[in-house]
């Protein structure tokens, strides 16, 4: 962040500057300025909500509407800003595109101009590293909602930062992130929790602080870690301090801008005779600061009222942590009738979650003086009415800001009361009118084509080869006889073959038998076929006696190997997928093409294969299979405004009392029975989940200006049928007492959803 070109010259007025914190779901503001080595702060706003793009911009605004709205008139608002941003905004030393996005949004909207950033926990690491004199060892820990950011400061070095979901244990979402970073060496025992809400914080620490980190087998500590809340302010000081120390050397920051030195008005008569009087300059040795108090009393502002002056016992000064002390105010008193009275003034730093905070407490003494009466001078009474004056502004601009400006979403979950129905219903598609006493409606058709194709792998097997073949002998006794081409020849272990051609064997006898050669094929496939020479064969049906072959040399050319095809269920299976494909499909369509107020009969849609075309065909040696199909489909459609009007005939006479049934409440389901030409029987199933009747301006009569759990109890009381209720306050809530509902009943917007 290089602030170098922002810093004011010398004999220029002074600069001020915005620091802005964007923390996951808070924003808080603050301005302050650089002057005589010291980031001075000048006013810092409370916490604001956001969740989103727009909610980010409205809690930037009321932020730093706060810190305006509570700072001198004579300040101008400055444009140049510093923001502090999580570690998870950051890559590579620049704020990722997404979150910068954000950021030029805020900017944009609000005319500020960003002049750099810092990262929130090293903003704190440096801001502890001021305030306590040395390097920082310790884990800083921002908690979230959603996550927690872990980062680990060694001797005021990062050492390395964790994002960590957050589960129902936060003892072992720090284990798991502290974890990420085990080197061996035991890890600093100091904790330091920081976010914007300071009752979550504590809640955070009671369950660490409960932790057995002793036995962990995942973490080391040295000893038990010490577990520290950041104060929300502290997180502004951090930022600004940052953006200070590029303007400067930086030895200290200051809670509030205060000149060095004010006196009272020169006036030679007081109010009450017209006395003379002599003044003098009173400086205090050291500045006595006090916490401001819950209520504040005329006396607080150095007023007595029909009473003597009080004594000079003040109470002892109590300092604001982490706070350099702001520089006293030198004021002049006066000798009243040659009694001194020297007042000694005490001014306290300013809270900087008090609207109350920019006035000066100041506690008068001096010595008593039997029956003399106190007396003020004009000189210090035009001051007094004016800070009165200013004080009552103030109390009403807040207290109007209070009343009229906060407002809130209320969404009333309450649970439904279900009622259903059932009737036989006809749909006419011809007819144009419906006549409901007879339960017969018009409707109509609706169509559509669709096509496509689709692959799977093959699952059948077919064995493929070649036949043996070969020559043998034929043998004759008896007379000449004729065989046929493909006459069986038949082998030994069942093994057949057949001629290839046609024979004719000479007649023989015993001792001289007919011989005649012939060429045969096996009549299956297989090596097995491929037979040794000196085999014996039978010829046809006849007995070896009468006449007989052998092959002289051995058959050859028989073989077989198993090979993928294409099987029947194959075919069926790739139907079945493809068609359900383009059933869902078309389904779709025909959906898609009715329009909102009609109902599409799910039950009535029909599906028609028009044309299928497979790549190959069952037994086909393939490693996969193609179809490409056409498929069309009809349904019925209804007017929806006829269904619900069905609807409420069947089912109005069974809402309860306190319970509302509309249109948009009525569901329907149809079941096809039966089709007769353009008649089409259906059984109708109506239902509707009913919602109780609620008097809005009732509800927010009796919950304007209530706290949120008095208006659940009211609301849990009077709603029937109530379930919960979520409350969202926009932009800004007040915190403590002042949080309640907004004061005017037009800020709360109130809607109703159905508890599923």
């Amino acid at each position: 962040m290089d602030l170098k070109s922002i810093l004011p010259k010398k004999n220029e007025e002074e600069e001020h500057l915005w620091s802005l914190v964007i923390e996951p779901e808070w924003v808080s503001a603050g301005i302050w300025k650089f002057t005589n080595k010291k980031v001075q702060i000048v006013s810092v706003s409370p916490p604001s909500h956001w969740s989103s793009d727009e909610e980010l911009v409205t809690a930037c605004d009321t932020s730093c509407s706060a810190v305006v709205t509570s700072i001198s008139e004579e300040i101008d608002p400055p444009a140049k800003t510093v923001f502090g941003v999580m570690s998870s905004w950051v890559d590579g030393g620049e704020i990722k595109a997404e979150y910068l996005s954000k950021i030029k949004k805020v900017c944009t909207e609000l005319s500020l101009s960003p002049v750099g950033f810092v990262v929130i926990s090293e903003a704190l690491s440096n801001y502890y590293k001021l305030e306590e004199g040395g390097n920082v060892n310790a884990v800083f820990l921002g908690v979230s909602k959603d996550s927690l950011e872990i980062s680990i400061f060694k001797l005021g070095k990062l050492a390395g930062v964790s994002q960590v979901g957050r589960s129902v244990s936060i003892v072992d979402d720090v284990t798991e992130g502290l974890s990420r970073f085990y080197t061996g060496e035991a890890y600093p025992s100091r904790i330091i929790l920081y976010n914007s809400k300071e009752g979550e914080l504590e809640d955070v620490r009671q369950e660490l602080v409960k932790a057995d980190w002793e036995s962990s087998e995942k973490v080391k500590f040295l000893h038990t870690p010490k577990i520290e809340i950041v104060q929300p302010d502290n997180k502004i000081f951090a930022v600004s301090l940052a953006g200070g120390s590029e303007l400067g050397e930086v030895d200290g920051i200051l809670a509030l801008e205060t000149p060095s030195s004010e006196k009272i008005l020169d006036v030679k008569e007081d109010l009450a005779g017209g006395l003379p009087f002599s003044e003098e300059t009173v400086l205090p040795d050291e500045p006595n600061l006090q916490e401001p108090v819950e209520e504040i009393a005329p006396e607080d502002f150095g007023f007595t009222v029909d009473t003597d002056a009080v004594s000079d016992n003040a109470p002892p000064v109590s300092n604001l942590p982490n706070v350099e002390a702001v520089e006293p105010i030198a004021e002049k008193t006066a000798d009243m009738e040659g009694d001194s009275l020297n007042n000694n003034v005490r001014h306290e730093k300013k809270n900087l979650f008090s609207i109350f905070g920019k006035f000066k407490k100041v506690r008068s003494s001096q010595a008593k003086t039997p029956n003399m009466p106190v007396k003020f001078r004009i000189g210090s009474i035009k001051p007094t009415i004016f800070g009165i004056v200013f004080f009552l502004i103030l109390v009403i601009g807040f207290f109007a800001f209070w009343w009229f400006v906060p407002s809130a979403e209320v969404t009333i979950y309450v649970s439904p009361q279900r009622i259903d129905d059932k009737t036989e219903l006809t749909v006419d598609t011809l007819s144009e009118d419906s006549d409901l006493e007879n339960m017969r409606i018009s409707g109509q058709t609706i169509e559509d084509r669709v096509s496509g194709e689709k692959s799977i792998p093959s699952t059948g097997t077919k064995v493929i080869g070649d036949k043996a073949t070969g020559e043998i002998t034929v043998y004759r006794s008896g007379s000449e006889i004729s065989l046929d081409k493909g006459a069986l020849v038949k082998g030994p272990q069942g093994l057949n073959f057949t001629l290839d051609e046609d024979i004719t064997i000479a007649s023989g006898s015993v001792l001289t038998r007919g011989i005649t050669k012939a060429r045969v094929t096996a009549s299956e496939i297989g090596a097995q076929y491929n037979l040794a020479s000196g085999t014996t064969f039978t010829i046809s049906n006849y007995s070896s006696a009468d006449m007989e072959g052998t092959n002289e040399s051995a058959f050859s050319g028989g073989s077989s190997r198993e090979v993928s095809a294409v099987s029947d269920d194959d075919q069926k299976n790739l139907l079945k997928e493809l068609q359900n494909e383009l059933e869902e499909k078309l389904k779709e369509s025909i959906l898609g093409k009715a329009s909102s107020d009609l109902f599409v009969i799910d039950d009535s849609i029909n599906f028609t294969v028009v044309d299928k075309e497979y790549d190959k065909k069952v037994g086909d040696e393939a490693s996969s299979l193609k179809l490409d199909l056409e498929i069309e489909a009809s349904g019925i459609v209804v007017e929806r405004e006829t269904i619900e009007d069905i609807g409420l005939k069947y089912l109005s006479q069974r809402v309860p009392e306190g319970y509302t049934l509309k249109n948009d409440q009525i569901q329907a389901d149809f079941t096809y029975k039966s089709e007769d030409d353009n008649l089409y029987v259906l059984d109708l199933f109506i239902g509707a989940d009913l919602l109780p009747k609620i008097d809005i301006d009732e509800v927010k009569k009796n919950i304007t200006g209530k706290f949120p759990d008095v208006a659940e109890e009211y609301l849990d009381n009077n709603v029937p049928g109530f379930s919960r209720v979520v409350i969202v306050f926009k932009g800004f809530r007040f915190p403590g007492k002042l949080g309640t509902l907004p004061r005017i009943s037009s800020n709360i917007e109130i809607s109703v959803g159905s508890e599923k």
